[in-house]
């Protein structure tokens, strides 16, 4: 690779692999439309040479095509999530249409491309989670289903046009990414919230029992899998999970997570029922990637475990308290 686009590139995992991209000598071109990115989070790229970034909505295909002008492969990374309190819409529209607008960028390019997928698409289906594997998602009249339905549209897309007009493309199913430069809301998922809470000396909400699992990736790690894609052309027309293989309930999370806050029992929590939730919301009770595509595939292995991951997450977190003026508890 020489010179490459990435969509979503000030957000949170976007923003990692531009750093990544730039550390291996790539030119980066990244476009944000900036409705959960940031610039803070370029900070690191905003002033090398071989980075340009335009403010730009991934579904403006014409667009996207001029900035990505003599790109030899693109990372798809710009998505909208659950619409846990409403925006199921703007989820199926956002996902759908800038998925549809940027494999045509791809094809009129003829750039390799690697697209961003979620392991919310395997629903409840029996882990470990493998992508020929069966996928249970929930009914259409609870909202939640709304983000893997639309994710599973793009990878359904994206393999027709591989099969069809032959697109190079290579889909990758995170599990639970978390990390520094996440969004400081329930966007960012449960890492953040827990972490932002107990900041804030209030208790971390869990929802239902807290005995859901899920197994959750390092922000270096999920960018260390997405790199190794890009550059591996026998991926494209596969899809490939992304995800570490510690796996802990929501409960465990939130006394690992206060534990490493220095904070002493009991554990600072409170739950609240899917009853309570908008939306009819529906959990996911499993969440267990098979890694052994993607060690076959990609030589791909997650590497910092759960602790050291949440370590430095925590840091990075007091350290926005820090700068913003913001006293810790």
């Amino acid at each position: 690779m020489k010179r490459v686009g990435v969509t979503g590139a000030a957000g949170f995992i976007g923003s990692h692999l531009c750093d990544r991209l730039l550390a291996e000598g790539c030119e980066v071109v990244g476009i944000d439309d900036m409705s959960y990115g940031s610039l803070g989070n370029l900070a690191s790229c905003i002033n090398d040479p071989n980075f340009t970034f335009e403010v730009l909505d991934c579904r403006r295909r014409r667009e996207v095509k001029r900035a990505f002008t003599g790109c030899d492969a693109i990372a798809h990374l710009a998505a909208k999530k659950i619409p846990r309190y409403e925006g199921a819409l703007s989820t199926l529209e956002v996902n759908v249409a800038g998925a549809n607008a940027v494999f045509g960028v791809a094809l009129s390019l003829g750039a390799e491309l690697v697209i961003t997928s979620t392991s919310d698409v395997y629903g409840n289906a029996t882990p470990p989670f493998a992508e020929d594997g069966e996928i249970v998602l929930g009914p259409p009249t609870s909202r939640r289903w709304a983000y893997a339905t639309s994710k599973l549209y793009d990878e359904h897309l994206a393999l027709a046009l591989a099969e069809e007009r032959d697109l190079q493309v290579t889909i990758l199913r995170l599990f639970n990414c978390y990390g520094p430069r996440n969004h400081l809301s329930w966007w960012g998922g449960p890492v953040v919230t827990f972490i932002e809470a107990l900041l804030d000396g209030q208790s971390m909400d869990i929802h239902g029992d807290g005995l859901q699992t899920r197994t959750f990736t390092y922000v270096e790690d999920t960018v260390d899998g997405i790199y190794r894609a890009l550059v591996t052309p026998e991926s494209r027309s596969e899809v490939v999970n992304v995800g570490g293989t510690e796996t802990v309930s929501m409960i465990e999370l939130a006394q690992r997570i206060q534990d490493q806050m220095g904070m002493s029992l009991p554990l600072r929590a409170s739950f609240t029922p899917y009853e309570a939730l908008p939306g009819n919301y529906q959990d996911v009770r499993e969440r267990v990637p098979d890694t052994s595509k993607a060690q076959r595939l990609l030589g791909f292995e997650a590497r910092i475990g759960l602790d050291e991951g949440l370590q430095q997450t925590i840091a990075w977190h007091e350290n926005q308290r820090v700068s913003e003026g913001v006293a810790l508890l």
